[in-house]
């Protein structure tokens, strides 16, 4: 605060900050006090709107943003809480969808909005007070980021967070680390294990890269009974490498990829009955995934979930066992 405060022109329209840098890893688990200066916090809550309380007036936020997509409904609305006295200074090009000022005047209805979306923000709101409100949502992500937290600081060095617990600055709702160092072969094993157990979503695709650190999020969508699957088999991932990983690298060895596993990875599908090998490319999106070797046109089904850390295999297109066998009900 002292930095900002010394380095921050009085002059300045607005000081923006980010609540949550989900990349990173970064929180703020409160705004920062109202400047000297008295300039105005413009703040992107996109990913932790709902989860803490915020001091609109000790802060002095003039604006506040979230993209409905993280903690409060899904992609195609923003939510944004501006401060009245800031109406009437847009720049006069500033084209109407893109206006507040304009937008307020027509009770929000300028252009047609999302309804559809704007209605999932209501129920979710609605959700979120039955549940307790903000004080509950508060305490649940607290209780949900500790327990991941506490188990990668208690590894012995197996799991890493970039963020130390001291620095106070760590996330409640997004929770890096890394494996074993950023160990490649296993950070790949333990995507294809996770996957098989439905924790998906670690290792996302980023305009920044590709990192050696996985991220797991822990929006109001993920319970905590979900953020204790994800702690249960961390432990057990650790309990079962760690041992493996040193006497591997005390005889001079290289890890085991996931495809030599003894899982016994089968990283080849019969379609047609051609056998197309080991896969050279998916991607992470359901709808789009293909062998780089195929004709593109050539994607996967839309209702199979399968993405860069499934195992592959004869099976891939069988039914659930839960189907098989099973009569359909009567039509009533």
């Amino acid at each position: 605060l002292e930095r900002i405060q010394s380095e921050i022109d009085p002059t300045s329209a607005f000081l923006y900050i980010c609540s949550n840098e989900t990349v990173n890893g970064l929180e703020l688990h409160r705004l920062l006090p109202r400047l000297a200066c008295g300039v105005p916090l413009v703040v992107d809550a996109s990913s932790d709107f709902t989860s803490k309380p915020i001091a609109w007036r000790e802060s002095n936020v003039g604006a506040l943003f979230a993209c409905a997509s993280k903690n409060i409904g899904h992609p195609g609305v923003t939510m944004v809480v501006l401060r009245r006295d800031l109406l009437g200074r847009a720049n006069p090009f500033t084209p109407g969808v893109f206006s507040y000022e304009t937008n307020i005047v027509a009770g929000n209805v300028w252009n047609t909005i999302p309804t559809f979306n704007v209605d999932v923000v209501g129920i979710m709101m609605e959700w979120i007070l039955s549940e307790g409100g903000i004080s509950s949502m508060e305490h649940r992500s607290i209780a949900k980021s500790n327990m991941v937290y506490d188990m990668i600081d208690a590894s012995d060095g197996f799991y890493s967070s970039p963020v130390k617990n001291e620095s106070g600055y760590r996330s409640r709702m997004n929770v890096p680390f890394c494996v074993a160092g950023g160990d490649e072969a296993l950070t790949d094993l333990f995507l294809v294990e996770c996957w098989e157990r439905g924790i998906v979503g670690l290792r996302t695709v980023t305009p920044f890269g590709k990192s050696m650190y996985l991220r797991a999020s822990l929006y109001h969508g993920v319970s905590y009974t979900d953020a204790e699957v994800l702690t249960n088999f961390m432990k057990e991932f650790a309990a079962k490498h760690s041992i493996s990983r040193k006497a591997v690298e005390e005889r001079g060895m290289t890890m085991p990829t996931p495809a030599d596993s003894p899982l016994g990875l089968d990283l080849c599908c019969l379609m047609n009955g051609k056998d197309f090998g080991q896969i050279d490319r998916l991607s992470t999106s359901p709808d789009t995934v293909m062998y780089a070797s195929l004709n593109h046109r050539l994607t996967w089904p839309k209702n199979l979930k399968v993405g860069q850390y499934s195992r592959l295999s004869k099976n891939t297109f069988a039914p659930p066992p839960s189907v098989l066998g099973r009569t359909s009900p009567a039509i009533r």
